[in-house]
C-alpha cells in the first residue's frame, strides 16, 4: 500500500514539471529576424500524414506563426519510394493519400520554398529513421483515493528493449484525443528500466468525473481509454524537452529562455522532422 502511494506521488510531481510547451513553436527571441520552421511527425498508422511550414514569431509576440505557402515538399525512403505532399492550406502540407510509414526504413525530407522572397527557392532537408515498435502485453486502469478524492491510474505491462530508448505516451478517451499537443507531451527515457519488463509501470493519472475541472482530464465508469506508446528517436526527445524550456523559460538564476532549440532541419531552419511507430491498446474504466 505504501509503495503504491509513493508511486502515485512520484508520478504526480514528475508530471508537474514535464507538462509544458505550446504547439506553435515560437523559437525566436525578442525582435530577431524570423526563420523558417518545419515540423512534421510521420507514423506507422494508415492515415494522411502532415507537415507544417511556418515563419517564427518574435519571442514576445502573441500571434501564431504565419504559414508559408507555395513549397515543394516530398519525402524519399531508403527503398527509393517517393512520397509527395500537397498544400492543404497555407503552411499545412499532407500526403496525397493515406499512407503508413514503415519501421526500419530511413526517410529523407526535402522542402523547396522561397522563404526570403528573393526569387530563388531555398532547399531544406532532414533525415529520420523509424524505430521498430514496442509490443504491449496489456494495460490496467485502477482507482484509488487521495485525501478523499477519487483518481484513476493507468499501468503498463510491456518488455523494454535492451537498447537505449525513448517514448511518448498518447491517449484517447471514448475516441477523442486528449493531451495531443506538444504542450502536453510527456517524453520518457528508459534509463530507469532499460532492458527490463515494465511490470505495471505507472504511466498516467486521471481525475474522476466527480472531481472534474476545466483543465483536468477525467474518467467515468464505462469510459474507454485508448493508450498509445510511441517509440521515438533521441533527437526528437531532446527537441520536446527544449521546447518545454523555451515556453516555460529557464530559472532567472540559471539564465534566459532557451533560444537555440535543437533541430535536424538543414540550412538554418528550425523545427523537427521525425518518424515513429505507435502501439495502441484499450482498457475500460470498471
Amino acid at each position: 500500500m505504501i509503495k503504491n502511494i509513493l508511486n502515485h506521488a512520484v508520478l504526480f510531481f514528475c508530471m508537474i514539471f514535464m507538462f509544458s510547451c505550446e504547439e506553435a513553436i515560437n523559437i525566436n527571441t525578442k525582435n530577431s529576424p524570423p526563420v523558417i520552421v518545419i515540423y512534421g511527425c510521420f507514423t506507422n498508422e494508415q492515415d494522411y500524414q502532415y507537415l507544417q511550414i511556418t515563419s517564427s514569431s518574435p519571442y514576445f509576440d502573441d500571434e501564431y506563426n504565419r504559414g508559408i505557402a507555395g513549397a515543394n515538399v516530398f519525402i524519399k525512403s531508403s527503398t527509393n519510394d517517393t512520397i509527395n505532399l500537397i498544400e492543404r492550406i497555407p503552411g499545412m502540407y499532407h500526403t496525397k493519400e493515406e499512407i503508413a510509414f514503415i519501421s526500419g526504413l530511413t526517410y529523407y525530407l526535402n522542402v523547396e520554398v522561397d522563404f526570403d522572397n528573393d526569387g530563388v527557392k531555398e532547399t531544406y532537408t532532414a533525415t529520420s529513421q523509424m524505430p521498430m515498435p514496442v509490443e504491449i502485453d496489456s494495460i490496467a486502469l485502477r482507482s484509488f483515493e487521495i485525501m478523499g478524492e477519487k483518481h484513476h491510474a493507468l499501468y503498463l505491462y510491456a518488455q523494454d528493449p535492451p537498447t537505449k530508448d525513448y517514448y511518448l505516451d498518447m491517449y484517447k478517451i471514448n475516441g477523442s484525443p486528449v493531451r495531443n499537443k506538444i504542450s502536453n507531451y510527456t517524453p520518457m527515457s528508459d534509463i530507469p528500466f532499460n532492458g527490463q519488463y515494465m511490470n505495471g509501470l505507472l504511466m498516467q493519472l486521471f481525475d474522476d468525473v466527480e472531481y472534474k475541472s476545466d483543465d483536468s482530464v477525467y474518467l467515468a465508469q464505462g469510459d474507454i481509454v485508448e493508450f498509445g506508446l510511441a517509440r521515438i528517436e533521441e533527437g526528437y526527445y531532446n527537441f520536446i524537452l527544449q521546447c518545454e524550456d523555451e515556453i516555460r523559460g529557464e530559472s532567472p538564476f540559471f539564465g534566459s529562455p532557451a533560444s537555440n532549440i535543437i533541430t535536424n532541419i538543414s540550412n538554418g531552419a528550425k523545427g523537427y522532422f521525425t518518424c515513429y511507430p505507435i502501439t495502441k491498446i484499450e482498457a475500460i474504466v470498471e
